[in-house]
């Protein structure tokens, strides 16, 4: 091969990726958040995705804790003194917390009506474990919290043994939760997908995962380790109580970078060290800040 010859085809291949500073934003959908509406926005299709196209939106996040061995305590339903979550937010709709404290002195007797105040959603029920049917509690009396995905190969189909260790850990992987019944699995965005944060006064940044699922009208919220980076805590610091974790651990106005389809799902297992290499090896390789910086000017440009 002559030297100019390979010289054009380096030029040719050089033109051809996009630049560091391209984002080149279009709209993808709106994703309801309570009462208001979030712009979700998709960048050019990657052949190295698969032709999936990452998705951006900027969004404060608030803290999930489900997976953790401390979210949610028998006997501290409104997370006051051990729990950091309220039970409610692990309750059937219509249930109430005097429903759930009954359930509990009742020892879950009947089932049946105790999952009725229960989400089995949330809550895992010992169905290998002792065989019950009741909810799995911990010898010190923490309800074992789920995640709509888990940590390890094979771990979904061990829902029922009681271990809260196969759950994907809030308190210790850096999650970002995705609404049920939404356009992002249409979109190629699911659990286990490749994510990155940043602050958009700070400029912080969390290498990510989607790591749970919540519910279909809300979105903004991230695990508790995932706030912490954003919010520049000390590693290994997690909330002492549900107020604590709303009042510290509530991340500011942040862009979330979602690299789609299956060439960019993390693989089993999930651990913080695979979370964190992952996630940035992919950024750099987009792009990196410079190239998000952009993305959020044109975002701004649109009025989010």
């Amino acid at each position: 091969m002559s030297g100019r010859l390979f010289m054009t085809m380096l030029y040719v291949l050089a033109t051809s990726l996009p630049a560091a500073t391209d984002c080149s934003i279009q709209p993808a959908f709106d994703q309801p958040d309570d009462a208001r509406i979030i712009h979700v926005y998709k960048t050019g299709a990657e052949a190295a995705s698969g032709n999936a196209e990452p998705l951006l939106f900027v969004s404060s996040l608030k803290v999930n804790t489900d997976g953790t061995r401390i979210s949610y305590k028998v006997d501290d339903p409104r997370a006051q003194h051990g729990a950091i979550n309220d039970i409610r937010n692990a309750l059937r709709k219509g249930a109430s917390i005097e429903d759930f404290q009954k359930a509990a002195a009742r020892n879950w007797e009947p089932v049946s009506e105790t999952w009725k105040v229960l989400s089995a959603d949330v809550i895992e029920k010992d169905t290998k474990l002792h065989k019950t049917g009741k909810p799995c509690v911990t010898s010190d009396g923490y309800l074992v919290s789920k995640t709509a995905d888990a940590a390890v190969a094979g771990g979904s189909a061990r829902d029922g043994d009681c271990d809260q260790s196969k759950w994907i850990d809030a308190l210790t992987i850096p999650g970002l939760v995705l609404p049920i019944s939404s356009p992002f699995p249409a979109h190629k965005a699911w659990m286990r997908n490749l994510v990155v944060v940043m602050t958009l006064d700070s400029g912080r940044v969390a290498y990510a995962i989607a790591g749970d699922a919540g519910p279909p009208k809300k979105l903004g919220e991230a695990s508790v380790e995932m706030n912490r980076i954003l919010n520049g805590l000390p590693p290994g610091t997690i909330p002492a109580n549900g107020t604590d974790a709303k009042r510290r651990f509530q991340a500011p106005e942040s862009v979330v970078l979602i690299f789609t389809g299956p060439e960019n799902r993390l693989k089993y297992p999930v651990t913080p060290g695979r979370v964190h290499d992952s996630a940035k090896a992919r950024f750099d390789a987009w792009g990196g800040e410079e190239r998000l910086r952009a993305c959020v000017a044109q975002i701004k440009s649109r009025g989010r």
